[in-house]
């Protein structure tokens, strides 16, 4: 599945305290601590649920972007809320999937190491503690880049999907937009947020319910500029709603990171902290092992990440607000896509 934008996610250049400036180039080290060629700015951390829009140094770079309305406090909000709704999602499984019988949990406990679920948990715990994984990304326990490559890297979907269906739910969407004139729109984008939902659930969204879903919000987004006036009542809430879902759509589909994943070609060895700093800057996690050697990769990280765990719990000053129902996300991604120009949306479409 496992913005200000640009789902995101998935940005090259240097942002500054309330603007960005884009120029296309691959960054130096994450944090600004020199962890390696392929890391982020802190602006990166803030993008990290907007990899398409917000890779390496964080900027907005793509044909005719306004990178200069790229707002870091409003980045950093997504950032936290969506950090914090995984965090809520990931405490609701473990609950609803809480075992008692020793036996059967031991077998649990093997299974979850395999399946990606224990290292999930610890990555989830780091990131609480550390939201920027500023210190995190500091840790220098070797990993050899081969090791990173075999990872089955996962896209940590599931917060957005579920935001997304809860954004299109009977009653959540604006007044303009809730008429009779926008009926046929507005069932094809809730049956195609279903579908996404329901197979992120699973595992992975895939590429044909993704392109029915931007089908289906395109389709949504060309009604409303053909029948809404901009004096109508209501018409900016409305345009911000659609320019969300678009965005967020996007963030679903993240190929950037396979271009990344390359630069570890270059034979310079890595650590546990690089490896934290890019699926932060990714939203990534880890996916189920298929191979033998894949399982016992997880088992030497897993003692290497309840470490940095440790340590991040210990030095924590702050941790992320609870998000039990998703409101906190669902505000913060209004707030982050506010305003962008549907065009920009569309020029970083065409440049992919």
């Amino acid at each position: 599945m496992t913005g200000r934008v640009g789902i995101a996610i998935a940005l090259v250049g240097t942002l500054a305290a309330g603007t960005a400036e884009a120029q296309m180039m691959y960054p130096g080290g994450y944090g600004g601590y020199g962890m390696s060629r392929w890391g982020a700015d802190p602006g990166s951390g803030y993008m990290a649920a907007l990899g398409s829009y917000g890779r390496s140094q964080g900027v907005y770079a793509v044909e005719k972007a306004k990178a200069d309305a790229i707002n870091v406090v409003t980045m950093q909000k997504w950032n936290a809320a969506l950090r914090a709704r995984q965090i809520q999602l990931a405490k609701d499984k473990a609950a609803a999937e809480a075992k008692s019988d020793a036996e059967l949990k031991a077998r649990v406990d093997r299974l979850d190491a395999r399946d990606g679920t224990t290292l999930n948990g610890l990555l989830f715990q780091i990131l609480d503690s550390d939201p920027d994984a500023a210190r995190a990304s500091r840790v220098a326990t070797p990993l050899s880049p081969d090791a990173i490559r075999e990872i089955p890297f996962e896209w940590a979907s599931e917060a957005i999907t579920v935001c997304l269906d809860q954004m299109t739910a009977q009653g959540a969407l604006p007044p303009l937009l809730a008429g009779p004139d926008y009926e046929a729109e507005r069932s094809a984008v809730r049956a195609a947020m279903s579908a996404a939902v329901a197979e992120d659930a699973k595992g992975a969204v895939s590429p044909e319910t993704l392109a029915k879903a931007r089908d289906a919000v395109a389709k949504f987004r060309a009604s409303f500029a053909r029948n809404a006036a901009d004096y109508d009542p209501g018409y900016p809430d409305a345009r911000d709603y659609l320019t969300t879902l678009d965005g967020l759509i996007r963030t679903l589909d993240d190929p950037s990171m396979k271009a990344f994943l390359k630069l570890l070609e270059d034979g310079k060895e890595r650590t546990v902290g690089d490896l934290i700093a890019f699926m932060h800057a990714f939203n990534l996690r880890f996916g189920a092992a298929e191979t033998d050697r894949q399982a016992e990769l997880y088992a030497r990280l897993i003692p290497a990440l309840t470490a940095v765990r440790d340590a991040a719990v210990a030095a924590r000053t702050a941790q992320l607000p609870a998000d039990p129902d998703g409101a906190a996300l669902r505000a913060a991604a209004t707030a982050a896509f506010k305003g962008l120009d549907w065009k920009e949306l569309d020029a970083h479409a065409r440049s992919r």
